[in-house]
């Protein structure tokens, strides 16, 4: 069986993911915040083991796993790394954006598994991709859910920017590992180049397979920051921040107007 968009196996994935959530939220809701927090980082955890040592959990990689893949290399590798300790020790910002963009990142990763489309629905990569990525819509959306921390109104307009730092983060991870050797095809001796090509997030440039996204970007961003300037690039990240932080923005205020929607009717 292969994943097509609207096919068996493709909500069949979808299916597992929200029953599991599911699950183990009606385990946990009404036990101890306690309780509820140990199952919450137990799922995240498990994410972290599965990311670290995929090597040799998963046989496709016969143990020999690249080293970039095992860190923070785009998004949701970032995302996976970071949640226990957000779970942990996050202020109330940094829970709320763990909630907004893990959920969403895990959530859209499965909705659109363009890596996948027309592949066998029975590999272990396709295991591997739907492990991590709904791990990570779960250990995301779970402790909103439980109620083991509020989404608060006044951190809806920071989520945007705190995004922004992760990409820079990733950047960075991803230029060190350039820089050293450690990224399968790049060249330690053009940094900026490899970062180009790798384009984690969209972070570098535009997608060349999706031309009409420049075209849009181009409403709102200056053009110097699009290629019309000395060096004829795109500056990183700041192509597109003005349009994705307002999409963003607009997309959290109004999760957030319908998550107090359903507060109420409780």
């Amino acid at each position: 069986m292969l994943i097509d968009y609207g096919s068996f196996m493709y909500f069949a994935y979808l299916f597992v993911v929200i029953l599991v959530c599911l699950i183990l939220y009606f385990i946990a809701r009404n036990e101890s915040d306690c309780v509820k927090k140990v199952v919450v980082l137990f799922v995240a955890l498990l994410n972290v083991a599965q990311h670290l040592f995929k090597g040799k959990i998963y046989p496709q990689y016969n143990g020999n796993v690249p080293l970039h893949l095992s860190t923070a290399y785009n998004v949701c590798a970032f995302l996976i790394l970071v949640s226990p300790f957000i779970i942990l020790f996050g202020n109330s910002l940094l829970k709320n954006f763990l909630t907004y963009v893990g959920s969403f990142a895990g959530m859209i990763a499965m909705v659109v598994p363009y890596w996948f489309i027309g592949k066998t629905a029975f590999s272990w990569e396709a295991y591997r991709f739907y492990i991590c990525h709904g791990l990570l819509f779960i250990s995301s959306i779970l402790p909103g859910l439980l109620g083991l921390h509020e989404l608060k109104f006044r951190h809806c307009w920071k989520i945007g920017l705190l995004f922004f730092l992760s990409l820079a983060l990733i950047l960075l991870n991803d230029g060190i590992l350039i820089k050293t050797g450690n990224y399968p095809g790049t060249n330690p001796d053009d940094v900026f180049g490899g970062l180009t090509n790798l384009n984690p997030g969209w972070s570098m440039r535009p997608s060349p397979s999706m031309p009409w996204v420049e075209d849009i970007v181009a409403l709102f961003t200056p053009s110097f920051l699009l290629g019309n300037n000395p060096w004829n690039i795109y500056i990183p990240i700041l192509w597109y921040a003005i349009p994705l932080y307002l999409g963003t923005t607009l997309l959290v205020y109004t999760v957030y107007g319908i998550s107090r929607l359903f507060t109420k009717r409780k």
